[in-house]
């Protein structure tokens, strides 16, 4: 009797228990650069639907507006303090050199959707990983560079789409009228320049090792010098004087009013092209990247920033079930959508809204092309984005401003990178 009168005061305690403290949720923070209010509202639907699979998890979620440098120093400043989230995009090489990242291969071993993706996606992360190899990003999609042309200016010249570099360049003085305000180009000369022309450089080249064997930068080479003299040489002539200073939002602001007629960017730019257009693609158009001089296409080694757990979570578990579901399919396509990305998982490749989108077959048609190439984009170096943004940029307008000649910044440059990639080497020894 007295053990039947102890075993019902422990089931009243353990009930007790179990209703005064109900299972208490478990908070994982995400954060996430380049936010614009279209983004934020895909991420509260996605998380939304994320909670109501796993009631047990909670997701606070940041987003940074901007660029991503201002995003990548608010990551920084947490880190330092100790107070850096869970889970961030963005896979970073100077923090995987840092050991900020937690290697994910043990969780995408035994991950039952891994057959969907192609292999090649988790190869673009772990290059960022150049001592190890390891995976600290999970893949989503992928986006591709374009040159975005207005088609109707092109029909009312009476032009076909231009197929090499050099059709491109004839293409421009014909496609500008400066009595009418219309440049056949605009350049994007402020933040990003730096970049964008070594996308450009390589596309016309054809060269697809950045570096030789010997440790030699490819960046000064003399095709490399040919293209930039031509391309800079375009500044003024054809193409708007307040390039100097343009970034992406001022680029596609002279695009959609009618200034130019041209402009390279992703395809992160179709939505704000269709809604400035009202979705008339005669007036809109996504084109892949010319032929190079080699004949086969070339564009900059495919990236998928990736989403990251921190080797610092006390939620490592939660944190994985968050990450495995926002880049598998109706969670990465929502999100592609907006952004105008290529899902990587193959069961959104024939989803609705991809077949409605003529920018992503151009896209996948780049991606399945045997013409296309990838150059070996240093990614992995930790001073490489650096290095275009302190260094390369400026002297871009410097070129432009003709107070540096493209040799002069073409030699500087591969100097630079020479010495990143032989600092990164010791220090992975």
């Amino acid at each position: 009797m007295k053990k039947l009168i102890w075993l019902c005061l422990i089931f009243v305690m353990i009930s007790s228990v179990c209703l005064a403290s109900p299972g208490k949720k478990e908070t994982v923070t995400f954060w996430m650069g380049a936010i614009t209010p279209e983004r934020t509202q895909a991420w509260k639907e996605i998380i939304a639907s994320f909670e109501k699979k796993n009631p047990d998890i909670k997701v606070d979620f940041l987003g940074v507006p901007g660029d991503y440098s201002a995003y990548k120093q608010k990551l920084d400043v947490a880190i330092a303090a100790g107070m850096e989230p869970d889970v961030s995009a963005q896979c970073y090489a100077d923090y995987i050199a840092r050991g900020v990242y937690e290697p994910l291969d043990k969780y995408v071993e035994h991950w039952k959707d891994k057959k969907y993706f192609p292999e090649t996606a988790f190869d673009s992360v772990r290059a960022e990983d150049a001592k190890e190899h390891k995976l600290y990003g999970m893949p989503s999609s992928t986006n591709v560079r374009v040159i975005w042309i207005r088609p109707d200016w092109f029909k009312q010249a009476h032009l076909k789409v231009f197929k090499t570099w050099d059709e491109l360049f004839e293409d421009i003085p014909k496609l500008t009228d400066k009595s009418k305000g219309r440049y056949g180009w605009s350049i994007r000369g402020g933040a990003a320049s730096g970049e964008t022309i070594e996308q450009l450089m390589y596309s016309y080249s054809g060269i697809t090792d950045y570096f030789t064997s010997n440790g030699k930068c490819t960046v000064n080479n003399p095709l490399h010098v040919k293209f930039v003299e031509k391309y800079l040489g375009l500044y003024k002539q054809y193409t708007p004087e307040d390039d100097l200073t343009k970034g992406w939002a001022q680029l596609a602001a002279g695009f959609q009013s009618g200034k130019c007629a041209m402009v390279y960017h992703n395809l992160g730019s179709a939505s704000s092209h269709a809604q400035a257009f009202n979705n008339d693609f005669s007036k809109f158009m996504a084109v892949n990247l010319p032929l190079s001089v080699k004949g086969y296409r070339v564009h900059n080694a495919l990236f998928s920033p990736g989403y990251s757990i921190h080797k610092s979570s006390k939620h490592k578990q939660a944190a994985w079930k968050f990450v495995s579901f926002i880049v598998t399919k109706e969670a990465s396509s929502s999100y592609a959508k907006v952004v105008g990305d290529i899902p990587l998982d193959s069961r959104d490749t024939q989803a609705g809204w991809v077949k409605e989108r003529p920018w992503i077959k151009t896209g996948q048609e780049l991606l399945a092309s045997p013409q296309t190439k990838y150059y070996k984009t240093p990614y992995y170096l930790p001073q490489w984005k650096s290095i275009l943004e302190k260094e390369v940029d400026p002297m871009v307008q410097m070129v432009m401003m003709k107070q540096m000649t493209p040799k002069e910044m073409l030699d500087k440059w591969a100097k630079m990178m020479e010495k990143a990639k032989t600092d990164y080497d010791a220090s992975v020894k």
